[in-house]
């Protein structure tokens, strides 16, 4: 879950971010206007363009994956499940914010991986101290 999560993140923020500084032959804009975003309790310099909830996006949900996979290929399992953990509970965070104000199939969808993901990473901790 850590290389979908992560990747799917750094890569969609990265776009985002990018939409929202300058024009691309295909931007976020295309995929979803950022009005959509106007339903959102935030100050109106962060939801004004792409580029903050891109930003936003690679780094509360993308970059606690690449840490927990940096750690993982390091051999720091521990660290590594603790790292994903983390970011199964930010992506839960997230989803459940979204869904309270702009309710759809795609945020729910991230919302039971994010249950998934701390929920794996938790067993795979356990299991790998009771072991240890």
């Amino acid at each position: 879950m850590n290389w979908f999560d992560g990747v799917c993140s750094i890569v969609c923020g990265g776009f985002m971010a990018l939409s929202g500084l300058v024009a691309l032959p295909v931007s976020w804009n295309d995929v979803m206007p950022i009005e959509f975003l106007g339903v959102l309790p935030l100050p109106e310099p962060l939801i004004a363009t792409w580029f903050w909830p891109g930003v936003a996006l690679a780094l509360v949900n993308g970059a606690p994956n690449i840490v927990a996979l940096a750690m993982r290929f390091r051999g720091k399992r521990a660290a590594s499940y603790r790292w994903g953990i983390a970011a199964g509970v930010l992506l839960i965070a997230w989803t459940a914010f979204e869904l309270a104000f702009m309710p759809n199939g795609l945020s729910a969808f991230y919302l039971a991986l994010g249950v998934l993901q701390a929920a794996a990473s938790w067993h795979a901790l356990r299991t790998w101290e009771d072991a240890a």
